[in-house]
């Protein structure tokens, strides 16, 4: 990781870490380790989108007399990664104590809403 790379992870591990200050203490041990997981999911999307970028999305590929153009093994990781990343971001927010609901003002468009 380059400078750059490392003042971003610093800062996504302090926004991780007032999430983690809002979290419930009966939940806290679970939202720490899902801001691990989500650490090391962080420094991994960065590696892999660094390969994307120098060796592109797609590659030649040789097997025996076969020869043809895939999706790039570091380009599916990343699409995995990024997937699993969103899921685990969202579980650690699902930690967070339900605010209350905001009340929806009357308004004619809401009661013509309601009415049908």
């Amino acid at each position: 990781m380059d400078l750059s790379q490392d003042k971003e992870f610093l800062k996504t591990k302090r926004q991780l870490n007032k999430i983690l200050k809002q979290i419930p203490e009966d939940r806290k041990a679970i939202g720490e380790k899902l801001i691990n997981e989500l650490l090391f999911m962080y420094k991994t999307l960065n590696d892999l989108k660094e390969q994307i970028e120098e060796h592109g999305t797609v590659e030649l590929f040789k097997q025996g007399k076969q020869e043809f153009m895939r999706e790039s093994p570091a380009l599916k990781a990343y699409n995995t990664t990024v997937q699993r990343y969103s899921l685990l971001y969202k579980q650690l927010t699902d930690l967070l104590p339900k605010a209350a609901m905001p009340e929806v003002k009357e308004n004619a468009l809401y009661e013509f809403i309601k009415a049908n």
